[in-house]
């Protein structure tokens, strides 16, 4: 039996990965997912939320339950906090798997990366009192588009319908993750060939290539997978996490 630790992207929550935990577990996996700091139940000030915070809150999810040869998976912005986390939990985990996640070079900033009709949202988010990039229309029919546009519309509608807006720190602070790199974790690499929403060019093999000689698997899917292919998704974790 292997044991999930989901850590999901911007505007999500631990609900995003609802269907991942149940083909997992009816695999016969441990499958467990967290609300980062800000995100989906949590009640954390989200005009206070630092990378810093998303990392502290990944540790101490995995250390209060005491997990052990721990999977951590990471989607999309989730990849921030799994390099920063990394190093502490090192003894407690067993492969580092990234779903066309950022892998960021210590220093870097996502506001750097994304395309510039994101930008823009960044750029008007910045007089907001809570700190967040809101659920605008502009941001909504962009992630229609292009983030599930393989869904269909009661799908797309569902999903953003539990969006949360997303503080504005994962994208404009810089990351911190040397330790990362020095680190000889088993990293993997889940590679979603239908995925539009570029940041800021193909996830494979843009980020892929950061890591230190991954293993990549390929899922047909846009780059919301978790609902769109959940039990592929579910699949490739596993033969991530048993080396096939």
């Amino acid at each position: 039996m292997e044991t999930f630790v989901l850590v999901h992207g911007a505007y999500h929550g631990a609900w995003c990965w609802a269907a991942v935990i149940g083909a997992l577990e009816r695999m016969d996996h441990r499958a467990l997912a967290l609300d980062l700091p800000g995100h989906g139940a949590s009640r954390f000030n989200r005009a206070e939320v630092t990378l810093a915070v998303y990392a502290e809150a990944l540790v101490r999810f995995v250390e209060e339950a005491d997990l052990r040869e721990v999977i951590l998976v990471g989607h999309s912005m989730g990849g921030v906090p799994l390099t920063m986390a990394a190093a502490r939990l090192a003894s407690r985990l067993k492969r580092l798997v990234f779903v066309d996640a950022l892998v960021m070079h210590d220093g870097e900033r996502a506001a750097d990366l994304i395309p510039p009709q994101r930008a823009r949202l960044l750029e008007q988010a910045l007089a907001r009192p809570d700190r967040c990039l809101p659920l605008s229309p502009e941001f909504l029919a962009l992630f229609r588009t292009n983030f599930i546009q393989d869904a269909g519309v009661e799908l797309q509608d569902f999903v953003v319908a539990a969006m949360q807006p997303q503080p504005l720190a994962a994208y404009l602070e810089p990351v911190s993750n040397r330790s990362f790199f020095d680190l000889r974790l088993p990293t993997s690499y889940v590679a979603l060939s239908q995925d539009l929403a570029q940041f800021p060019r193909q996830w494979h093999p843009f980020y892929s290539s950061r890591l230190d000689h991954p293993t990549v698997l390929t899922v047909q899917s846009g780059h919301e997978v978790m609902f769109t292919k959940p039990v592929e998704l579910a699949q490739a974790l596993v033969a991530l996490a048993q080396g096939r």
